[in-house]
């Protein structure tokens, strides 16, 4: 079975012993490396064998609010506005379109508007 994508995840030293943890419980097969800048973080690059994995692995970092590197996080993230609540509608009431005939003159001569 051919390998499928291999993510990279920039992490800060603490962070490491989460993510080893998993993969060694996994089954991940993993690399880790020294970034260049800035030398405080570390990149853990995942090679993966399957779907289910990669799923897995993918709820696993949103979990621990892991990022994978070259995606923009504010590109998928959710809009932080709050669900349009849908509000009951009081019945008010309706102008009857035959009332409204009634106010109407019977004569169908233009009227102008009077200025007094």
């Amino acid at each position: 079975m051919a390998e499928l994508a291999a993510p990279k995840v920039i992490l800060k030293k603490k962070q490491i012993p989460v993510i080893i943890d998993f993969c060694l419980d996994e089954s991940i097969e993993f690399s880790v490396r020294q970034q260049a800048f800035p030398e405080t973080d570390w990149e853990v690059e995942l090679k993966f064998k399957d779907f289910k994995t990669a799923l897995l692995t993918g709820m696993f970092l949103r979990e621990n609010k892991f990022e994978i590197e070259g995606i923009d996080a504010q590109r998928y993230k959710k809009s932080a506005t709050p669900a349009k609540k849908t509000e009951e509608k009081t019945d008010a009431p309706k102008a009857d379109p035959q009332k409204a005939e009634k106010n109407k003159p019977e004569t169908d001569e233009f009227q102008a508007p009077s200025f007094l």
